[in-house]
């Protein structure tokens, strides 16, 4: 192998290994929110949909969804500073209620509608009681 190819083979090699990362990137689970019934509770998540990516809830992979609601409050638009790119980054807003006793894990993913895989999940799970 030639020395003037060692240069592009690592950054080959590194940036295989970022991409895997990304990938895969799960984030460590927030602490379980507690509710009552009837009571609602904001989750905030990071967002660029100038990318691609949006959040979505995985139901397949949530459980005990029956015990509350979720409403997507849509996309905010960060604080760019005026004149600055378009596409700058911002967050999406989910709103929970706690409707009856019970636990529910809520699974949420960070993709592009046409990748088959999602750059992230993260889980919440919510214990509703009286």
């Amino acid at each position: 192998m030639s020395d003037a190819s060692r240069p592009t083979l690592r950054r080959l090699a590194f940036a295989a290994l970022c991409a895997a990362a990304f990938a895969s990137s799960s984030r460590a689970d927030e602490p379980a929110i507690r509710l009552s019934p009837g009571r609602l509770r904001t989750v905030t998540l990071p967002e660029n949909p100038s990318t691609g990516y949006t959040w979505a809830i995985d139901r397949a992979a949530s459980r005990g969804l029956g015990a509350i609601a979720i409403s997507d409050g849509g996309h905010k638009r960060g604080r760019a500073a005026p004149g600055g790119p378009p596409g700058a980054p911002g967050e999406r807003l989910w709103t929970i209620r706690a409707l009856a006793p019970g636990h529910a894990e809520i699974v949420f993913v960070y993709r592009r509608p046409w990748e088959p895989a999602p750059a992230e999940t993260r889980r919440v799970a919510v214990d509703v009681a009286p």
